[in-house]
Parts: structure tokens; C-alpha cells; sequence
């Protein structure tokens, strides 16, 4: 989860643990609805995985991100050390290398042009960040969930909550005058706000050349 319970009652003035179930539940839902916004995992976790890069190129492109720590690299079977992990590229996990991934490549084209590396580039790997709910959470740290995801996820469960407790969740319009309700197709199931889409477009996921 994206933020804590702790946090999101403080905001709600809740003192009490009546609501706690209704809560974390929100709290499930919000933090999934901001993962499917962006495009990919947040929670920290390890990896192995076998990937490929055009040869020659400097950058492997890994499937988990941001890149935290490699545990192993290897390039048909043989271990290789002369890796980097640069923040710039970690960032979307693409592992730096000076001389080059190169593997063996396979041609294509009548005149056998050299095209790709074969999927012989086997990484272990750390990824993602720690949540709040963490041990290892230090807030402001690199390796730690941006404090802007959490705000917003708790923002999010907040208003979601405020909703949910006037009985207006999905309500699109409203008239004084002998009282007309007006609730989207989809009232129960409301996405993120463009306020909210707004924080998280800068970690948005758009794949990479």
C-alpha cells in the first residue's frame, strides 16, 4: 500500500479503529488505481530475468524500475562486472554499460544485416522502492517511495472516504430545486482525479527507443 492507515487517519480525524476495515480496503484500491495510472510496480522486490539489447548499445533495458542494486550479470553464462548503475538511466532500469552489450546476433535481410543480440543477458536485480509500510522506509530517501505518490495516494482515500460518507460517489451534478442526483455509468467505481493525475504524470511510464 501507498501510504499508511496511520497517516490517512490523522487526516481524517478517525481516533477510533471502527472504520480501519473500510479503510485499509481504500487504501488497497487507491494505490492499485495509481500503479495502473502510471504503468508499473512501486513496492520493492528481486528480480531475475533474461533480456536482450540491440548489440553494441550502452543501455540494457531491465523490466522493473527504478533500478536499485544487481546481484549478478551474466553474458551467455559468464559473469560480467563492468556495469554501471547510473540514477539518470536507473531511474526507468537501464543498465549502463561503457564497452557495449554484445552477445551473439542473428542477421536478417537478404544481405544478412547484423539486427539484434540474442536474449542472452541474464540480470538479478533489486527494483522499486520501499513503502511507507516498510522497514526500510526513510522518507526523502532515493530508495524510498517519493513522498508526492504517498500524499497523493492519501489525498485520494480522503476524498474517496468524504464521498462515500455523504453518499456522493460517482455524483456528476446536483440541483437544489426538488432535488436531482445526477451519477456517472460507473459510480462505483470512480478513477483518479485530474488533480491527482496531474502529481503523478511526471512517473508515468511511456517505454523507451
Amino acid at each position: 500500500m501507498l501510504c499508511t492507515l496511520t497517516d490517512v487517519k490523522t487526516m481524517l480525524g478517525i481516533t477510533d479503529t471502527s472504520q480501519d476495515d473500510k479503510l485499509n480496503l481504500m487504501i488497497k484500491q487507491q494505490s492499485a488505481l495509481i500503479e495502473g495510472y502510471i504503468g508499473y510496480k512501486l513496492a520493492r522486490a528481486n528480480y531475475t530475468e533474461e533480456v536482450h539489447s540491440v548489440n553494441d548499445r550502452q543501455l540494457v533495458s531491465l523490466n522493473h524500475f527504478p533500478l536499485q542494486s544487481v546481484s549478478t550479470c551474466e553474458i551467455n553464462g559468464e559473469s560480467i562486472t563492468d556495469y554501471k548503475i547510473l540514477p539518470e538511466y536507473a531511474r526507468w532500469g537501464r543498465l549502463y554499460r561503457g564497452s557495449g552489450w554484445i552477445g551473439p546476433e542473428f542477421t536478417r535481410g537478404f544481405t544478412h544485416d547484423i539486427f539484434a543480440g540474442e536474449w542472452c543477458i541474464k540480470v538479478s536485480y533489486t527494483a522499486g522502492y520501499y513503502l511507507p509500510s516498510d522497514t526500510g522506509y526513510v522518507l526523502g530517501a532515493d530508495n524510498s517511495l517519493p513522498y508526492d505518490i504517498t500524499t497523493c495516494c492519501i489525498n485520494c482515500v480522503v476524498e474517496k472516504y468524504n464521498l462515500d460518507k455523504m453518499g456522493a460517489i460517482g455524483l456528476k451534478g446536483h440541483t437544489e430545486g426538488h432535488i436531482s442526483d445526477t451519477y456517472s455509468d460507473s459510480a462505483n467505481n470512480v478513477g483518479l482525479s485530474t488533480s491527482a493525475k496531474l502529481v503523478l504524470d511526471k512517473y508515468v511510464f511511456y517505454g523507451v527507443a
